[in-house]
């Protein structure tokens, strides 16, 4: 099982962001990474569109993480003090803990639980400064929030939870009064999605590749292009359990020389209402097949399927630049 929960901030992986909010400003995103980052022009304090990122709730503790640029003019300040900037709620919609902004452009953590539990905090934004932030969410018989950013705590709190409030499963940007417009317009980014389950967050960074070419086997209906479109109405389909679709891949390749923790494969995936309703991920290096366990696919809906190794299936070493896989697979199963 992958401790994987979500990875991507394209509008197929998130609710509420459209393409229109996609951008290729070199600001917004870590090029070693990925190629855009989702982006919001405040004029008079408008579009300020709230948006979300849903997952399965984590066994252990959630770490969920983002990269944020703030404006490149002053108005980095909230416009009113108590702003939620992000917010965690639980499978009942129950608001569990979030990040509140401050007038003074200070940004702290709240424990929602029994009682409402306000952190100090000692990190202030500044303009035109990228921060990478990570949060740490504990829900049990207590609710314990902790405020990262660049690595640092900067601020956390913990409260009660005797009403019994359930694991994280959702992430909402609020975006509500983001920044003071009287400063004139201001643009600020997100990119870089990351929810991990009980694995830090802290450090860790995943390079985004989408398919490129057909690889060894091209046995589903369809066009490949349709796999990294970002589109979730174009799709390549299989009817028979056991067909296989293959790609290399194209795309930023993290930076040089850093450790590999782990090669993910991430799939929006559906099942139909006859045929196989289940997937498995695959990586193909030199002439082998290493398949994942499979996992049942939805039939009403779209969902994430996230097919993870740690270590190389070929040699069960470390992953290295030099071994990575060749390609990537889809197999459909019974």
């Amino acid at each position: 099982m992958s401790h994987v929960l979500h990875l991507g901030h394209q509008p197929a992986d998130v609710s509420g962001i459209l393409d229109g909010h996609m951008s290729t400003n070199s600001q917004g995103f870590d090029a070693d990474l990925d190629v855009n980052a989702i982006a919001f022009l405040t004029v008079g304090n408008s579009d300020v569109l709230p948006f979300s990122v849903g997952f399965d709730a984590p066994v252990g503790d959630l770490w969920f993480q983002f990269r944020h640029r703030t404006p490149t003019t002053t108005a980095i300040e909230f416009n009113v003090s108590d702003v939620p900037f992000l917010s965690f709620y639980d499978a009942s919609h129950n608001l569990l803990a979030r990040l509140r902004g401050q007038n003074d452009a200070t940004i702290e953590a709240v424990a929602e639980g029994d009682s409402q539990v306000v952190g100090a905090t000692s990190f202030s934004r500044g303009a035109a400064v990228t921060y990478w932030i990570d949060v740490k969410l504990v829900v049990g018989s207590d609710i314990t929030i902790e405020f990262h950013v660049d690595g640092s705590l900067v601020s956390s709190a913990t409260a009660a939870n005797t009403g019994g409030k359930g694991k994280p499963v959702r992430v909402v940007f609020d975006n509500q009064d983001m920044h003071d417009s009287t400063y004139g317009d201001a643009d600020w980014y997100y990119a870089h999605f990351a929810a991990l389950d009980g694995v830090s967050t802290i450090g860790r960074r995943f390079a985004r590749q989408t398919p490129d070419t057909v690889g060894n086997y091209d046995q589903w209906a369809g066009s490949l292009a349709s796999l990294g479109d970002g589109d979730v109405t174009t799709r390549m389909t299989s009817d028979t359990a056991g067909q296989r679709q293959n790609a290399t891949l194209a795309g930023p390749t993290g930076p040089a020389g850093a450790t590999i923790a782990g090669v993910h494969l991430k799939a929006i995936a559906q099942a139909g209402t006859s045929g196989p309703g289940n997937l498995a991920g695959s990586l193909r290096l030199g002439v082998s097949d290493y398949d994942a366990a499979s996992v049942s696919l939805d039939s009403e809906v779209p969902g994430k399927a996230i097919f993870s190794w740690a270590q190389n299936p070929d040699t069960s070493a470390a992953w290295t630049d030099a071994d990575l896989p060749d390609e990537i697979g889809l197999l459909s199963a019974p």
